[in-house]
């Protein structure tokens, strides 16, 4: 028998550089060569731990390119793999676990280890009828039941989706991944793309595929043209596929009316028990009941009676077929004797065969549930309400209503529930999907003629019923905030006392609740989340909002266009700046992109730009001098300057590129350039605009438009100046001095120390720069984030704060960090200088924990966020003087977050006068190039040498706390006394955080 293994391994050798495999974490993709290496080391490690032949290893890594890598790596040692996802409670993972024997664990705990291990080439020899997977699905003993499949089923799996014995896809397709990594869609999915030469495929992560825009962005930016999806989804996306996708395979629930004429749809049929497509039909039409076809592969189906006989053609039966290739359910021989019998596998799912002898569905034979494409056994769920509340007797049963599934259960005993309690204790037993979103009392239980529970007789919810169990919405602004916050943090409902932070939330997901309750909440922002935390004390905030009665976003946009506007503190910080060193190219941000001429039209891309440009105040902006002296900006459409396309040699424009970048005019200036250049070869698009005008998230604002233009798609509003005209008005609210006085009160009177202690006194400010990889893997930056329950961001700025004591010896540090400041809906489709710069103090003490600094951070980090209409950093720092080292944690600027699939590509120009902004900025930039650290500073101010021994400071405090996180005991004490010690410093910290509690 062939096996994937071959095939790859035919497959590198032919095309090593072609890349494969793509996630959030790996934007550039891994190439044939890249996945052999890294599946060999996994290889290597596991057979160095002597796992082998029908040995279990359990793959619990970030859903990813990173599980796919352990698969094929625990197959190349010939042994078996059990997935878990990182969104499974513990009880859950530990009893997969146990239950298959696991000998090892892959995990981010050890991937790091692994992944240092010297790679070994081939793979053991294999054996079709042993161990290869298992995939644990719902069972009836109230624990998750594992299907063991075997070597033979991952050739059977590739055919299953054959057309006429040839594969679908081909070497120009590209795949995306969206069911979970440990259904038996997904190892269809990977397996197929595997198979075909260089085939791509993208797996996407959770939060692009649980919200419908985001997935059809996706599938247009990555140019995806084949995946896999649940009807009920299909219906979601409507029309929004994208003009790329061409081919839809759809499974897990019945395909009743779904049809579209531009793809071809696919109706496949599997189960956990199958592992491979058991039906395939290709939809050529809405079928009120699609059928779901034929085996691809040689496979013996059966439909029979309740007495385990062939019913005639044309009748009803339950659905059966043989598998050599599947041994049953792990350590379950009575279910395994029930449900193969004879080694035929009863699905439990009733079925007829049509005049062509297409199979069609007709709905469940048991008990079992489906709830968004997920299968449920009602036991697990009744053993796990049973358990946490103590009682003897619960029924679970699946509804729809209005499209939208749920489970209810219920229970006979007289007892008082907290539902709230009740789901957060069921969290640590079950998945999500799993948690019923009723829990109903009732009087008895209903029965069948049989003496036998009638699971169908248990009644549907009202949900009237239940308002009590929880603080409900008073008003309709109470009820879409709660709703909002339910739908964002993934939550079945949430009261107007629930603390949004309490929950889960952060201020990412702070931006995407005010998304979800933009088009029923106008005006609703960030600070209004800080501020109230719960939906009650939000919804009174707004109301007040209201009643200052702003009136009509346009129109008062439109007002502030027409006048004159005070520059920010943090515009007026950063003139000061740049005229600290005059005649610089300091905050020019800047960007070349060549665009693949077969894809782009130069005339048609000019246009587009000119378009944006159009659409965005700020950058028709100039600063002026007004009768008082004073700078202030004001809104001129005319100095807009049209695009013309210049045409010139490839060998032209490599001289032409480094004479791009110079400085802008600040007083009168235009504050933007933008040129297009065709070549014989390609396309080239310059930009650059002062930083005064523009920041980070107004680059995405600015490419996304144009995307949107150049494909005609009309462009969101920009409320720049009316963005101006609420921060002026803030100066004079009581809030606005509540602010102040709570930045003063709680960094005044402190000896800060603000940066590393300088070499040399002086005003040159030349730039110095250091970039370097951090070593540390995404997944350890995940385990990170669950241990300590803060973001990435707080993690750095406090590795920071920890260097520069470290460094000075000095116990009190005072840094700023960037906050983007997009607070509302409106400010996320505009561009300008819309961020802040907020302070952390920390004061490092002996016996403080590592976990109670992050603490401090987190708490910091929140209140400032709460507090940043009061610009405490530009008003109480001094250029030169009083300044403190900046840490800025986002995306790499000069990522084009996944354009380069558009034929986009960066290219490097030089940077002509170019100037340090601060005396230090520490930058993180998370990007396709992983986690990088770049550290620029004053060289007038910093020997070489000394920023360099700073940064290998922070980069091994950064990789020590992310890999050894579990230790959140040690003290700060028991750092700094160790960091004195100067013998192999990383080692000692290392050493230091792996001591057992």
């Amino acid at each position: 028998m062939k096996y994937i293994l071959d095939t790859l391994a035919d497959y590198t050798a032919r095309a090593p550089h072609s890349v494969i495999l793509f996630d959030d974490a790996h934007t550039k993709g891994l190439t044939y060569a890249q996945f052999d290496e890294m599946t060999g080391r996994v290889y290597a490690y596991l057979k160095a731990n002597g796992i082998g032949k029908e040995d279990f290893v359990l793959i619990n890594l970030p859903r990813g390119v990173l599980p796919v890598v352990a698969m094929l790596g625990v197959w190349k040692a010939g042994a078996a793999w059990a997935l878990v996802e990182d969104t499974y409670a513990p009880e859950r993972i530990n009893f997969i676990r146990s239950d298959c024997s696991c000998k090892l664990d892959l995990s981010a705990e050890n991937w790091d280890e692994i992944m240092h291990t010297p790679a070994l080439q081939g793979y053991e020899p294999l054996d079709e009828h042993a161990a290869a997977y298992a995939i644990y699905t719902s069972g009836t003993t109230g624990n998750p039941k594992g299907v063991l499949h075997e070597y033979g089923n991952l050739q059977r799996a590739i055919d299953s989706i054959t057309i006429d014995g040839k594969c679908p896809f081909n070497e120009t397709d590209r795949l995306a991944t969206l069911a979970p990594m440990n259904f038996v869609a997904t190892v269809i999915v990977i397996l197929a793309g595997l198979n075909v030469y260089c085939g791509r495929n993208y797996i996407v992560s959770y939060g692009t595929i649980k919200n419908p825009a985001a997935l059809a962005k996706f599938f247009l930016t990555k140019r995806i043209t084949i995946t896999f999806l649940t009807p009920s989804y299909v219906r979601k996306l409507g029309n929004q596929t994208g003009p790329f996708l061409r081919m839809l395979f759809v499974g897990s629930e019945p395909a009743n009316n779904l049809y579209n004429k531009n793809l071809q749809l696919i109706n496949i049929y599997a189960a956990s028990e199958s592992g491979f497509a058991v039906g395939f039909f290709p939809i050529d039409k809405a079928y009120e009941v699609c059928p779901i076809g034929k085996p691809q592969v040689e496979t013996t189906i059966y439909l029979r009676d309740e007495n385990g006989n062939d019913v005639p053609d044309g009748e009803t039966g339950e659905l059966c077929f043989v598998n050599p290739y599947v041994r049953g359910y792990i350590n379950l021989p009575e279910e395994t004797k029930k449900a193969f019998v004879d080694g035929v596998y009863h699905t439990g799912d009733l079925a007829r065969r049509d005049e062509n002898g297409n199979l069609i569905l007709l709905g469940r034979n048991g008990d079992m549930i489906k709830i968004n494409g997920n299968r449920i056994e009602p036991a697990e769920i009744e053993a796990a309400v049973k358990q946490a509340l103590g009682i003897d007797w619960v029924a679970a049963r699946g509804f729809e209503e209005n499209g939208k599934n749920f489970l209810c259960a219920y229970y006979t005993a007289d007892i008082q529930v907290d539902t709230e309690a009740l789901r957060k204790e069921l969290m640590k037993r079950l998945p999500y999907y799993m948690i019923p979103s009723y829990f109903m009392k009732i009087d008895s239980v209903p029965l069948k003629a049989s003496g036998k529970m009638d699971r169908k007789a248990l009644p549907a919810p009202n949900v009237d019923d239940f308002m009590s169990d929880y603080a409900a919405p008073t008003n309709d602004t109470e009820k879409v905030i709660c709703e909002g916050m339910a739908k964002v943090l993934k939550l079945n409902q949430v009261g107007i006392h629930d603390d949004f932070y309490e929950m889960g939330g952060d201020s990412l997901a702070s931006i995407e609740f005010i998304t979800a309750c933009e088009a029923a909440l106008p005006g609703l922002n960030a600070g209004m989340v800080f501020r109230g935390r719960t939906p009650e004390k939000i919804a009174r905030l707004y109301a007040e909002q209201l009643q200052s009665g702003e009136g009509d976003p346009n129109e008062r946009n439109a007002e502030a266009l027409a006048k004159p506007h005070p520059l920010t503190p943090e515009q007026l910080y950063m003139i000061d700046y740049q005229l600290y060193t005059p005649n610089s190219t300091m905050y020019n941000l800047f960007s070349v992109m060549k665009m693949d001429k077969e894809l782009f039209d130069a005339e048609h891309l000019a246009k587009a730009m000119e378009t944006v440009i159009k659409a965005h105040p700020a950058l028709l902006t100039t600063f002026e001098y007004n009768d008082e002296g004073d700078l202030v900006q004001c809104y001129k459409p005319e100095i807009f300057q049209p695009i013309h396309v210049e045409k010139l040699s490839e060998f032209e424009f490599r001289f032409v590129k480094d004479t791009l970048v110079f400085p802008f005019k600040i007083v009168g200036g235009r504050m933007y350039r933008c040129r297009v250049f065709e070549t014989e070869k390609a396309v080239y698009a310059f930009f650059d605009v002062h930083h005064s005008l523009f920041d980070g998230t107004s680059l995405g604002v600015f490419m996304g438009g144009v995307r949107d233009a150049y494909m005609e798609t009309p462009l969101d509003p920009d409320y720049y100046y009316l963005l101006l005209q609420r921060r002026e008005e803030a100066v004079n609210t009581a809030f606005y001095e509540e602010s102040r006085v709570y930045f003063e009160n709680r960094f005044e009177g402190v000896n800060w120390s603000g940066y590393p202690r300088i070499d040399h006194e002086s005003r040159e400010n030349e730039l110095g720069e250091l970039l370097v990889p951090m070593g540390i893997e995404q997944p350890q930056m995940n385990a990170m984030e669950r241990a300590y329950k803060i973001s990435r961001n707080e993690f750095f700025i406090t590795v920071a704060a920890l260097a520069i004591s470290i460094y000075n010896n000095a116990p009190d540090i005072k840094l700023s960090w960037i906050y983007n400041g997009r607070e509302d809906a409106q400010s996320m489709t505009s561009v300008g200088l819309l961020f802040r710069e907020l302070p952390i103090g920390i004061r490092f003490h002996d016996t403080d924990t590592l976990r109670n600094v992050f603490a401090d951070v987190h708490e910091q980090v929140q209140k400032g966020i709460e507090h940043s209409c009061y610009p405490y950093v530009d008003l109480h720092e001094q250029i030169g003087t009083n300044e403190s080292a900046y840490l800025l944690y986002q995306r790499d600027i000069r990522d084009m977050g996944g354009m380069e699939d558009f034929g986009i590509e960066t290219v490097d120009v030089r940077q002509n006068q170019a100037a340090s902004q601060t005396i230090l900025d520490m930058e993180i930039l998370d990007g396709a190039e992983g986690l990088q650290l770049m550290i620029d500073y004053a060289a007038s101010r910093y020997d070489d040498a000394s920023m360099e021994k700073f940064m290998e400071l922070y980069l091994k405090l950064a990789q020590s706390l992310v890999t050894h996180n579990s230790q959140s005991d040690v003290t700060i004490g028991e750092i700094k006394a160790k960091v004195k010690d100067k013998k192999n410093f990383f080692q000692i910290v290392k050493g230091l955080f792996s001591r057992k509690k």
